[in-house]
């Protein structure tokens, strides 16, 4: 008779957690000042945490500097002192402010590869919206 009862009690006892399990509700998603204290309370499982991690914004990267030199490509333009069109070799320009840079003495040539010109280094504007060499 009291094997009986504890098969009847472990039956019953194994018929109820399944119940007690289904009737467990998760707890409600709360934001603002109470969401640290229901924090203490019950602490975000780690799959919470990297998930959070993971969605967290990230503060942006402040900009680049703006170079000191830059390479300015080989042009054909008009020289206004030569009174010809000119080849101008590729060279560096160092950037002085927005809108000006330092140009080096360069060495112009016409296009069939005649005679060469020489342009004196100095200050100009950048060289996309420069007209000359």
């Amino acid at each position: 008779m009291n094997r009986a009862v504890l098969v009847a009690v472990g039956l019953l006892g194994l018929a109820s957690a399944p119940a007690a399990w289904a009737q467990a509700i998760a707890p409600l998603a709360v934001g603002g000042p109470a969401q640290a204290a229901i924090q203490q309370l019950r602490p975000p499982s780690p799959i919470d945490q990297v998930r959070e991690q993971s969605m967290r914004r990230q503060p942006s990267l402040p900009l680049p500097p703006a170079p000191d030199e830059r390479l300015v490509p080989e042009r054909r333009v008009l020289a206004p002192d030569l009174g010809r069109q000119v080849v101008v070799p590729s060279h560096y320009e160092r950037r002085i402010s927005d809108q000006q840079y330092a140009v080096p003495p360069l060495t112009v040539y016409e296009l069939n590869g005649g005679q060469a010109g020489f342009i004196p280094g100095g200050t100009r504007p950048p060289a996309d919206i420069r007209q000359g060499p």
